[in-house]
């Protein structure tokens, strides 16, 4: 059975709220470990051996913080590139173009709510499932203990057009449905 329409994810950097998230904690760390890696090494330079922990401890921010920007700019990319998301008459398939495999499969009989994310430029995400809350709810009375940056686990990003591909699959669900 063909597809009616196939989305394919626009190649560019993956940017949800989760994202951001881990963009506005990552970028003060890595400039840190730069800084802490220049003050040690200087330190070192001057025969002052108390800057050693300092350069040792900017290596290691300055390993981890590359690592996890790294999987945000090129690895996140290079995954959606290899998504296709097929929708049917009866079902929604994200497919892996590149392990020529299903990673969902979702029936619109049994489709768990969604809705969609979208930026001034119509490009967005839609968000199957859940959403999840930025701020993470807890302790005594309830309050906020902090930032939610988990990813939805069903999402199809980089759409262009996002609220067109949305309202079409919200009435290919609602057929469903019936």
């Amino acid at each position: 059975m063909e597809p009616i329409k196939i989305l394919t994810p626009q190649k560019k950097m993956p940017f949800t709220l989760a994202v951001f998230m881990r963009l506005l904690v990552l970028v003060p760390i890595f400039g840190m470990s730069v800084l802490m890696m220049v003050t040690g090494y200087t330190g070192i330079q001057k025969s002052d051996i108390i800057e050693l922990p300092t350069l040792l401890l900017g290596i290691a921010f300055f390993a981890l913080s590359s690592a996890l920007l790294t999987k945000i700019f090129i690895l996140e990319k290079m995954r959606l590139s290899q998504l296709q998301y097929l929708l049917y008459t009866d079902r929604l398939v994200i497919y892996n173009q590149k392990k020529d495999r299903i990673i969902h499969e979702l029936f619109y009989y049994k489709f768990p709510q969604f809705t969609f994310h979208e930026n001034l430029n119509n490009f967005g995400y839609i968000v199957i499932g859940q959403n999840q809350p930025i701020m993470a709810r807890g302790g005594i009375f309830g309050q906020n203990i902090g930032i939610n940056m988990k990813d939805p686990d069903i999402m199809l990003e980089n759409l262009p057009e996002v609220k067109k591909e949305y309202l079409f699959l919200k009435g290919l669900v609602e057929a469903g449905e019936k």
